[in-house]
């Protein structure tokens, strides 16, 4: 009697990024994750205790689930490369240097939105700007604006850069810049989707890298209504002295 063959399960096609985002420049579909096993993902959850309290607020686990990326994946990849499942890619120097906790604050997405711009795309650096304004504002019993955020800081994109930056007013200054530039966090990014507790907690914002850029212009105090007037002054007055925005992580 012929013995039948048994067949392993053929691989999965690869995806043809050049393809699927044919806008996008050779730099970027480039910029993969070396963040790719699970031995990467606990080295991130299960770091010093300082680390875990001050990256996550208390709704994380439930909230959010943070995968390894799949090798060879762009930054610039949407949910069409993930079987249709929503979720956005983050770099890790953003949780571990500047304390950025999930899920994001009313604020952060509006200003995300308002920009048109994903989280990935954001520069770690300026992800410091809005982390410090969120502080400067509790600090002085403000509540964040993004008027009085555009007005303080504009939208940036410098060169062949392939990510977008906040820089600071003339005159306008709320903080010093930062006394160390992050190093290495090129090429180290997890995939953030949704558990089953939330299924709204990646709601309100872009998710995925913005090929066109809304590039916005410094609103002045006359075209903003009076509370927010009053909150740039009031910020205006003590951001220097307050608060360095290379020193943001505080708990939440």
């Amino acid at each position: 009697m012929a013995r039948t063959k048994t067949m392993a399960n053929p691989p999965p096609p690869k995806i043809n990024y050049r393809a699927l985002y044919s806008w996008a420049s050779d730099e970027l579909l480039e910029e993969c994750s070396t963040l790719t096993s699970m031995k990467d993902w606990r080295d991130h959850i299960e770091g010093s205790g300082v680390y875990q309290h001050r990256a996550f607020a208390s709704r994380h686990n439930e909230d959010i689930s943070m995968l390894p990326c799949v090798p060879g994946e762009p930054v610039c990849g949407d949910e069409r490369a993930n079987n249709g499942v929503p979720f956005f890619f983050f770099y890790q120097a953003v949780f571990k240097r500047i304390g950025m906790r999930l899920p994001f604050s009313g604020f952060e997405r509006e200003l995300l939105t308002e920009i048109n711009v994903s989280l990935a795309q954001l520069h770690p650096n300026s992800w410091g700007f809005v982390k410090a304004f969120d502080i400067l504002c509790g600090y002085f019993g403000q509540t964040p604006s993004i008027d009085v955020f555009l007005h303080f800081f504009e939208v940036k994109k410098q060169g062949k850069s392939l990510w977008v930056s906040f820089s600071s007013i003339a005159g306008r200054v709320l903080f010093t810049l930062f006394q160390q530039f992050f190093k290495g966090w090129r090429g180290k990014f997890f995939r953030v989707c949704c558990s089953d507790y939330d299924r709204t907690a990646l709601d309100d914002f872009p998710l995925y890298w913005v090929e066109k850029v809304k590039l916005t212009k410094p609103k002045s105090l006359d075209e903003l209504p009076l509370t927010d007037r009053e909150a740039c002054q009031i910020l205006a007055s003590g951001g220097l002295r307050h608060l360095n925005s290379d020193k943001s992580r505080v708990r939440r």
